[in-house]
């Protein structure tokens, strides 16, 4: 009989597991214990979202090091089989990982936290993203669909300095208009120039 699950919500702890990852054997919550974890549903690979996930992770690296965060990818497709994500990202789009992602196959974990990645469906599972804080307590969830995934990862950027108490940006400033010098005022008053008519003969009927 398959095991039901009860989903965690924001305020829970996350659910533990152990598996073997491409990176080696990996244990939850012990793996990112004392620091936050971004743990995603990886998108199908070669998609739009692929693309644009990926080159989350490889640009916003330094900033996630700098904010004590770990990344952590849920795939439901197979990472064998000349498959690795990483590797593909490498080759077809430039880009560096080096977030350990997790072969999900039977969806054990996806059905542990809800999480939906890759092109296969399962009932369900219709999270994206979960932020996890240091201590394992589930910080923020966003469910699919999504308008798209840019927003999303934005949403995620912003919410993790708001956990983790970053200083908000400085609001935008209003937009400030230079006015020449004019050189033309008389008595405080501006100098018109002449209104001008065409002329145009008029011939009687």
């Amino acid at each position: 009989m398959e095991p039901s699950y009860v989903l965690p919500e924001v305020g829970d702890h996350a659910p533990s597991f152990e598996v073997e990852t491409e990176k080696g054997l990996l244990h939850f919550p012990e793996y990112t214990a004392g620091s936050w974890c971004i743990f995603f549903a990886h998108p199908a690979n070669f998609t739009s979202a692929w693309t644009m996930f990926s080159a989350f992770l490889a640009m916003k690296e330094r900033w996630l090091n700098e904010r004590n965060t770990k990344v952590l990818a849920l795939a439901n497709e197979s990472l064998r089989q000349n498959n690795q994500w990483a590797d593909k990202a490498r080759r077809y789009i430039g880009i560096y990982l080096k977030a350990p992602v997790i072969e999900d196959l039977d969806f054990r974990i996806a059905k542990q936290f809800g999480l939906a990645s890759g092109r296969r469906p399962q009932a369900g599972c219709d999270r994206l993203a979960l932020i996890i804080d240091p201590f394992g307590i589930i910080r923020m969830i966003i469910h699919r669909p999504l308008p798209n995934i840019e927003s999303a990862l934005l949403e995620i950027e912003m919410e993790l300095d708001r956990l983790q108490g970053a200083p908000p940006p400085p609001p935008p400033q209003p937009a400030s208009f230079h006015v020449p010098e004019l050189s033309d005022v008389i008595d405080n008053h501006y100098k018109t120039d002449p209104a001008y008519f065409t002329k145009k003969k008029i011939h009687p009927n």
